[in-house]
């Protein structure tokens, strides 16, 4: 686990990170799982998530899983205004159940059907939903790099839609987190936002829209549509029962159609039903006893009539996945897995049988389809109902066992991160999931499924780490997993050195270089005697805390350990092994910043040309030796070569991996220190004023490298005369 790579060179500024081959044997197991055997992981690993393209959309663009229209839709039309013109932001609020969603996705398909330019649909049940969502649009539009952060991609999603939102529309479904929905939601222009929220402080969000229960007339609309029985009085009870919610009312309605049942009948089911026993009421949920009844009515009338089991199995694999949805081809492979039969039986399930069972199940009103059919969802009511049901028969475990090893099928598969970014972070939140409903019901007769939920969460955080995404995201999830390690397994288990390594990693990133380094030593005085001194875990500690001693400014303990580590990497590793060449760049750095430059050029150069030799003059991680090379020219007062390097490495970055990466404008950064060393003021201001703006937005404004940029235009701003200028940017620091 302790594979990860190590960022190098530069000065002031955060370098690229360095990826390292994971040598046979020493990869991240999550499980005995095998991909091969199974087709339809690598189905939905290709297909489900969409692909990110750096070429715009055509037009019209639609983006995540807008639902389907339901049977006997009540269309509320006085709820929504339809056209462009509208506020810009409106909040959809009521009670759980009564349709919130629905309106919100009538709307979307109404502006679907009249062409508008973009429909996007974000399930925001937590902020890192609304990141990965975000994330979704920026691809389906064409903006953006797959490897910026998420909150960068958001950031520009916002600042798109404020230039050009017109006959534009973006859903934010669910929202909890209104905080940290708030800097991603447009401040101007014409796009028009719709955000569904059970919290009704979510008002001050925008113009708020009430969305309430059923009226009786449009409860006995809807059962007369879906039910067709002339009893007006047997409606209105049953309506009444049920409070007019209506979730429950669609579930009612096609367990009494389908089994063609009086109303008196079906109340007198309802009401025997003990749901109290399994289902306990939960603060904020103000709807009735009779919601919850009418589900489970719902969901075994749907299985009796389903001789294969797999509407039962189906709907429980469904409830303990992310609400934002769950495709086919993941139910396919689990049904080809055996994981959807009935308990007791293991025979495959293929995906005829499985689209029966999502048709029946839908029928039911117990899902609904996207509506490009890819995608099933459930109402989070729906789906803790199934899952408590499958707590108390004590079946839970069993099946999030066999989820748990489906996803274990589905990372082996994705390999290296980024190869599928979207693919990656999709399988990430799957994955953060599952561990958050099934966490409560494990207990220390389930260790195996806790054992494979914990590994699949190092691989989560691993990969969280090579993608460079969230800071806040890796940090959350980091900080949980090592707890959750430590208890489970000890301070000293080499699982638990991993996580905590990666999270060290995350609060590196994040520039909280304080605790990156408490953790680091931490990390590598335990694997020291737990591992020895020359394993390739213990070196990677030794680099990466080299590393952060260097940010920290405290390059007496950096240079001895990077000296230390590298003779031991070259002397067990080898010269040219990725890991050695990755610590020689982070070694030289260090003699960089230390002012000892004749000794930098030497290791960069040796690493350049193995680099050149063994990957091509254009590999990031060649790219990434050229930059260093090209800053300790700079730093020794060779500025031709300095200027001549950093224009070559930043063209070859802008082209592989866009204008607004990490690495970028960390060579962004240096060009335009280099120019104004070279006395090329405005060439310098112009870089500088540019990398600090698209820093901000990557980084946030208080980074240490955002405040770099800041100093270094400021200093700029202050040669070239512009006082006031320099005195303002200042002041904002």
């Amino acid at each position: 686990m302790g594979n990860s790579p190590e960022m190098s060179g530069g000065t002031g500024a955060r370098e690229p990170v360095i990826r390292v081959e994971i040598p046979a044997g020493q990869g991240i197991q999550v499980g005995d799982h095998s991909a091969q055997d199974n087709k339809y992981i690598r189905t939905y690993i290709e297909k489900q998530v969409i692909q990110p393209s750096r070429a715009p959309a055509a037009e019209p663009v639609v983006a995540g899983e807008v639902p389907q229209q339901p049977p006997a839709f009540q269309l509320r039309p006085e709820l929504l205004a339809s056209g462009p013109g509208v506020s810009l932001v409106r909040v959809v609020i009521g009670m759980r159940g009564v349709g919130k969603t629905q309106v919100a996705a009538a709307y979307a398909r109404s502006c679907i059907d009249e062409g508008w330019r973009l429909v996007a649909w974000i399930d925001a049940g937590d902020a890192a939903k609304v990141l990965n969502g975000l994330a979704v649009v920026a691809a389906r539009l064409g903006i953006g790099e797959h490897e910026a952060g998420l909150e960068s991609i958001g950031e520009l999603v916002r600042n798109r839609l404020e230039a050009d939102g017109e006959r534009c529309l973006v859903v934010f479904d669910n929202v909890t987190d209104l905080d940290g929905l708030r800097p991603f939601l447009p401040s101007a222009g014409h796009c028009q936002v719709l955000v569904t929220s059970s919290q009704l402080d979510a008002g001050g969000l925008g113009e708020m829209v009430a969305v309430d229960v059923f009226t009786e007339q449009e409860a006995l609309s809807f059962l007369a549509q879906r039910i067709r029985r002339s009893d007006e009085a047997g409606a209105r009870e049953l309506a009444g029962e049920l409070g007019f919610l209506p979730l429950a009312l669609a579930q009612a309605a096609a367990v009494i159609a389908t089994q063609h049942l009086d109303y008196p009948t079906y109340l007198a089911r309802l009401r025997a039903v003990p749901v109290q026993d399994i289902l306990m009421r939960m603060t904020g949920e103000p709807y009735p006893r009779s919601a919850a009844e009418a589900i489970v009515l719902a969901l075994d009338a749907v299985a009796d009539g389903d001789q294969t089991g797999l509407c039962r199995g189906v709907m429980n694999m469904v409830a303990l996945l992310s609400a934002a949805g769950v495709s086919r081809a993941l139910l396919y492979a689990a049904g080809h897995e055996g994981l959807l039969r009935q308990p007791g039986t293991d025979a495959a399930a293929g995906p005829e049988s499985i689209d029966e069972a999502l048709g029946r199940l839908a029928s039911a009103s117990l899902l609904t389809f996207s509506v490009d059919d890819s995608t099933v969802a459930a109402h989070r009511l729906t789906t803790r109902v199934a899952r408590e049901r499958q707590a108390d028969d004590g079946s839970l475990p069993a099946l999030g066992a066999g989820v748990a090893g489906l996803l274990s099928g589905v990372t082996q598969s994705l390999a290296e991160p980024w190869q599928n970014r979207p693919a990656a972070r999709d399988a990430v939140q799957q994955i953060m999931v599952l561990h958050e409903h099934l966490a409560p019901y494990l207990n220390e007769q389930d260790a195996a499924g806790a054992g494979t939920l914990l590994r699949l969460r190092r691989w989560a955080i691993w990969c969280l780490d090579e993608l460079g995404g969230s800071f806040a995201q890796a940090i959350e999830y980091g900080q949980a997993l090592v707890a959750d390690d430590e208890r489970v397994l000890g301070d000293t288990h080499p699982d638990t050195l991993a996580a905590r390594y990666h999270l060290a990693r995350a609060y590196r990133a994040a520039g909280r270089f304080d605790e990156a380094i408490d953790l680091l030593e931490r990390t590598l005085a335990d694997r020291t005697p737990l591992l020895g001194d020359t394993h390739p875990d213990t070196l990677k500690s030794g680099n990466s805390l080299g590393y952060a001693y260097r940010l920290a400014g405290r390059l007496d303990e950096a240079i001895p350990l990077l000296e230390r580590t590298l003779a031991d990497s070259e002397r067990v590793l080898g010269d040219t092994h990725p890991d050695t060449l990755a610590v020689r760049n982070n070694l030289a750095a260090t003699y960089r910043a230390a002012g000892r430059f004749n000794e930098a050029i030497r290791l960069l150069e040796h690493t350049l040309a193995h680099r050149e030799q063994l990957l091509g003059s254009t590999h990031p991680h060649t790219l990434t030796s050229r930059n260093s090379l090209a800053a300790t020219y700079r730093a020794a007062g060779q500025l031709d070569e300095a200027i001549d390097l950093f224009e070559w490495t930043g063209a070859d970055r802008e082209q592989i991996l866009g204008d607004t990466h990490p690495d970028t404008l960390t060579t962004r950064f240096h060009l335009a220190r280099t120019y104004q060393a070279a006395g090329r003021l405005d060439e310098a201001i112009s870089l500088f004023e540019r990398t600090l703006a698209d820093r901000k937005q990557a980084l946030g404004a208080t980074h240490p490298d955002t405040l770099a940029t800041c100093g270094h235009l400021a200093a700029a701003y202050q040669a070239a005369g512009r006082l006031g200028e320099a005195e303002a940017l200042q002041n904002r620091k």
